[in-house]
């Protein structure tokens, strides 16, 4: 049976909470490196590469702190250009091409980070040297065109291109210039982008993703990208497994998923919900 693990956005909390939730997995005997296909959006196209270059994500990747700092631009993010880009972003009813245009010419107007900056700490949260011998899809957005778009192996983007890109949060980080596109985070066409399975026979799929209904301001546009999502997988013959935060892991949490603060926090409460979905988790993947 065809195994696919898709990993949603989530920033530095949810970045967090998924390893924690493949490290409880990985403890319990739940191996999700044995993964067919691996989807990642954001912070889930970071977890998604470490899985699919085969590493232990309980052991902690080694960073040079100067380059994994965080990348800003030199007076910081306009707070008010950021306020205008997530306010549309939660507002929003649907999401297409439309609107990722129009989130992207704000990304395009804000003073960022210089672009080599941002792509060396992706490429150090990742440590990964390049595209893994595995079918790995990042995804991220155009932003002249606002539609999808799909970077994996055999493309004439690099893994940390595609790594940055992925990762690249409106109004925050750089756009990316990359095969002729301008390109920026996934997230904003969806923070998981499941459907991407459909081009593949089904199976199972497992869907991780930190931001829902009560994570972030855009939560609820998310929950319903994602069960739109699932149930197009499912009419196409999928199974679904799902693994969101529960109410005491939002609390965890908290209101700002890119504060380093939780993140140990996320971690260990990631880890603990690992060990309890194994057991049923454990049962689907093995099924031959």
């Amino acid at each position: 049976m065809r195994r696919a693990l898709v990993l949603g956005g989530g920033g530095i909390v949810g970045n967090a909470w998924e390893v924690g939730v493949v490290s409880g997995l990985l403890d319990a005997g739940v191996d999700l490196r044995d993964a067919d296909t691996f989807v990642g959006t954001s912070a889930g196209s970071v977890v998604g590469s470490r899985l699919a270059a085969g590493q232990d994500l309980r052991e902690p990747v080694r960073r040079d702190p100067d380059v994994v700092r965080t990348p800003l631009a030199e007076a910081g993010p306009d707070p008010k250009l950021l306020r205008k880009i997530f306010s549309r972003w939660a507002d929003a009813d649907v999401v297409d091409e439309a609107f990722c245009k129009e989130i992207g010419a704000l990304a395009l107007s804000a003073h960022t980070a210089d672009e080599s900056a941002w792509i060396a700490a992706a490429a150090a949260n990742a440590s990964v040297d390049a595209w893994p011998e595995a079918d790995l899809r990042l995804i991220a957005v155009d932003v002249d065109t606002g539609q999808r778009v799909v970077l994996c192996p055999g493309t004439d983007v690099t893994l940390h291109q595609a790594l940055a890109a992925s990762c690249s949060v409106p109004g925050m980080f750089p756009v990316i210039h990359a095969a002729g596109k301008r390109l920026m985070d996934g997230g904003v066409h969806s923070g998981t982008s499941a459907d991407v399975l459909l081009v593949d026979e089904p199976g199972l799929a497992v869907v991780i993703a930190p931001i829902v209904t009560g994570t972030a301001a855009f939560g609820d546009l998310a929950s319903r990208c994602i069960d739109t999502e699932v149930a197009t997988l499912k009419a196409a013959g999928w199974q679904v497994l799902r693994v969101l935060p529960s109410p005491p892991e939002k609390e965890i949490f908290g209101p700002n998923l890119m504060d380093p603060d939780r993140a140990e926090g996320s971690l260990e409460a990631g880890r603990a919900r690992g060990s309890v979905v194994a057991g049923l988790l454990g049962r689907l993947w093995r099924a031959e």
